[in-house]
């Protein structure tokens, strides 16, 4: 009975460690489409509020960049990073560089909104809603940033946080805005 708790212990423990994400650089990014939070936002980056990641990376994107950058997160935890984000996006988006973030959690829009509407972002905020975007990449623990490239496969996957942040995705990106 003793090595029956111990090994149904030790396999619970595994079950809450967290897990790496479910794709891997080189691999192709896991489409999606969410509704984006600030609408208006979305709407002068691809003409509607359903944003995807097709949008602007992969076979044929409607709106092509060089890199594009997905951003999982609390947003009520995140102010810091969401700052840098808009920084990253207002520096490279002459030269092909898109921010996403995808919003975690059970906040409705009004909260989600009512958090980021001081920040004046210039990005779309998407909203996923019961987690399944997360979930089909495999995120267990936030936040967690993607760098597709503009072909649709992941080139780097992370967890910067903070200032440092900036400075980690800059290098991550140059590779593929110089192409």
């Amino acid at each position: 009975m003793k090595s029956l708790l111990l090994a149904f212990w030790m396999g619970a423990s595994a079950l809450a460690a967290p897990r790496p994400p479910t794709v891997a650089p080189g691999q192709a990014a896991l489409v999606f489409a969410l509704s984006a939070v600030n609408e208006d936002v979305a709407t002068d980056a691809v003409n509607k509020v359903q944003v995807s990641l097709s949008d602007f990376a992969g076979i044929m994107p409607g709106h092509p960049r060089s890199a594009v950058i997905v951003h999982f997160c609390d947003i009520s935890q995140s102010a810091t990073e969401l700052k840098v984000l808009n920084r990253i996006q207002r520096r490279f988006a002459a030269k092909g560089v898109q921010v996403l973030v995808i919003a975690q959690g059970g906040r409705s829009v009004q909260q989600i909104g009512d958090s980021i509407a001081p920040l004046k972002l210039d990005f779309p905020v998407l909203r996923d809603v019961e987690g399944l975007v997360a979930s089909r990449y495999g995120i267990s623990e936030l936040p967690l940033t993607l760098v597709v490239e503009g072909n649709g496969n992941v080139f780097a996957i992370g967890q910067p946080k903070g200032e440092s942040m900036e400075s980690e995705l800059e290098a991550e990106i140059q590779p593929l805005i110089k192409r």
